[in-house]
């Protein structure tokens, strides 16, 4: 029994863009940069109207793909993301591939809604909310507590995604890229390069209102991507070897 991580975006105001080809060709290609490296179990698809699905194998890379997103797209275009942690499982297949549902999806149905309310309840610049699915009866009654005992707290990740929405929020478009090559594995000059500033500018940045969002997300590489996917049996029995 393994844990997946759902992520289900929309697009944010997507009635009033002026372009809406443009626009979802620039959705297309920022989710698949910002994807890259992440090692995600499904890359991101466009799905129907204005939704994008992936899934990710661990919390580090789903929350990393939804962060990258928003701050590598251009001024006037957002996405809205519900992260779910649960199962997932293949009901069917079709042309493009195989059909897949589950707790996991279900899960984030209901964050992406959360964030739509958040929204709609005066915080404008929510862009995630994590929702972890109700347990699932299951025939292992032990790897059943294992996973739930390895769940990260959802209270406490969504607490996160709004310091960290907000940071965002309150940051101008070149800054938002800085910071986006920076936690792609760019150094501070070739980030430099890539938007025409010094590399004074982008140790700045980095050492003054980023700080706070590149630690954070420095923190979150710390739990391991591996080991935080484990149930907890597993990584016990991993550090007893």
């Amino acid at each position: 029994m393994s844990m997946s991580y759902a992520v289900i975006a929309d697009i944010i105001a997507s009635r009033a863009l002026p372009d809406r080809a443009g626009a979802q060709r620039e959705f297309e290609n920022v989710l698949q940069q910002a994807a890259t490296g992440l090692n995600l179990v499904q890359e991101p698809y466009p799905t129907v109207g204005d939704e994008f699905q992936a899934l990710a194998s661990n919390l580090e890379a789903a929350l990393s793909l939804t962060l990258l997103t928003n701050l590598l797209l251009s001024e006037g275009l957002a996405l809205r993301f519900g992260i779910g942690a649960g199962q997932v499982r293949t009901v069917g297949k079709k042309a493009a591939g195989a059909i897949q549902d589950g707790s996991a999806w279900w899960a984030a149905r209901e964050a992406i809604d959360a964030a739509h309310g958040a929204q709609d309840a005066g915080l404008g610049f929510v862009r995630a909310r994590f929702r972890v699915a109700a347990q699932q009866a299951d025939d292992d009654a032990d790897a059943a507590a294992d996973v739930a005992q390895s769940l990260p707290d959802e209270a406490l990740v969504n607490a996160f995604l709004v310091l960290r929405d907000q940071a965002v929020d309150r940051m101008a478009n070149r800054p938002r890229r800085l910071v986006a090559h920076l936690l792609m594995g760019a150094t501070q000059a070739q980030a430099a390069r890539r938007e025409g500033v010094t590399q004074a500018a982008v140790s700045d940045l980095a050492r003054g209102s980023a700080a706070g969002l590149l630690q954070a997300q420095k923190q979150l590489a710390v739990l391991g991507p591996v080991e935080a996917a484990l149930p907890v049996s597993r990584r016990m029995r991993r550090k007893a070897r």
